[in-house]
C-alpha cells in the first residue's frame, strides 16, 4: 500500500530507490477504479440491482484488489513520467 501511495521504495538489496513503471501504474489505478466502476453501473442499469448493494460489495472488492496489486507492480531505478525521465 505505501509502494502506490508513494510510487518508490528503496531496494532491500542494493539500497537504491525503486519506482514503480508507468504499465504498472496504469494497471493499478485500472483495477482500482474502471474494473470495479463499469461492471456495477451495467449492473445496477441493466438488471436494477439498488445501490445499496453495489456499496455493500466495496468491502469485499478492495481487499481483493490489494491483495492483487503486488502481482502487477513492476519496479524500475528510473521514474518516467509521460515517456520522458523524470529526475
Amino acid at each position: 500500500m505505501k509502494l502506490s501511495l508513494k510510487g518508490k521504495k528503496e531496494c532491500p538489496n542494493c539500497h537504491k530507490i525503486q519506482y514503480i513503471s508507468a504499465k504498472s501504474n496504469f494497471w493499478s489505478t485500472f483495477l482500482t477504479s474502471m474494473v470495479f466502476l463499469l461492471p456495477m453501473n451495467f449492473l445496477h442499469a441493466y438488471y436494477e440491482i439498488s445501490w445499496l448493494w453495489i456499496f455493500l460489495a466495496i468491502p469485499i472488492y478492495i481487499p481483493l484488489v490489494l491483495l492483487l496489486m503486488p502481482f502487477f507492480y513492476k519496479l524500475s531505478s528510473t521514474q518516467k513520467r509521460f515517456g520522458k525521465t523524470v529526475g
